[in-house]
């Protein structure tokens, strides 16, 4: 997003740009974009299957409510929790939130693949903002955690954009092509990243896309802001 609003970036046509939605792609004149999603991270909610009841697994947001994730429930202090945080706003408004506070949700200072150990461990049931390769890489490797995507899924991207003056033209524009096209989406998938071209059945929100940098910023300090409102510190 800064080196978009910098003017940093230089237009380009990727033959690939056709299979991309529009949220996941920048347009700018004549026909070209800034830049397409070339890998996914998708924030949702995570838990230990030996231990979570079957009928409090949430099917969305609303669902954190549920009496049996009272005191049982974990988020990081981080941006994955923060969007996490904005995603319940846009679905249901800050009553939401106000009401999750009554939780007792446990604040985490770690990284979620560390929370996601404490979920595997059973030293917490759930967490509402873990990503869902990181579950696919604990799965691997015997861990007992699920894994299921909210109302709408915070989506963290990672784009395809050429410089406004690189040293090499021709081999960026053909590395972007690499990215976004089948053989590169391929290798990006093999380690667990979703393709912003393909269905995976749930609805991806990428709050950047809808913002300016500005407001983007501001809204991400706003919810941090709410996310610590809303738990307890724990470690």
């Amino acid at each position: 997003m800064f080196q978009r609003s910098a003017f940093l970036l230089r237009p380009y046509h990727s033959p690939h740009f056709a299979a991309y939605p529009k949220d996941a792609k920048q347009a700018a004149e004549r026909g070209l974009y800034f830049w397409a999603t070339a890998r996914e991270s998708y924030i949702g909610f995570a838990y230990n299957r030996n231990l979570m009841p079957k009928e409090a697994i949430p099917k969305n947001y609303q669902g954190l409510l549920h009496p049996a994730l009272k005191g049982r429930l974990g988020l990081t202090v981080d941006d994955t929790s923060s969007k996490s945080i904005g995603a319940m706003l846009k679905t249901h408004g800050p009553e939401l939130v106000k009401k999750l506070r009554t939780q007792e949700i446990s604040l985490h200072t770690i990284i979620p693949p560390a929370l996601l150990e404490l979920i595997g461990s059973g030293e917490v049931l759930a967490g509402a903002a873990i990503f869902r390769n990181h579950v696919i890489v604990a799965q691997g490797k015997g861990s007992p955690v699920e894994w299921v995507p909210m109302e709408i899924v915070p989506t963290n991207v990672g784009g395809a954009a050429i410089a406004v003056q690189p040293p090499h033209p021709h081999a960026a524009l053909l590395f972007a092509d690499y990215l976004l096209g089948p053989e590169g989406q391929g290798l990006l998938e093999k380690y667990h990243y979703g393709n912003a071209a393909k269905n995976y059945g749930f609805k991806r929100w990428r709050p950047e896309h809808e913002m300016s940098l500005e407001k983007y910023e501001k809204e991400l300090e706003r919810w941090e802001k709410l996310l610590r409102e809303t738990g307890r510190k724990r470690a």
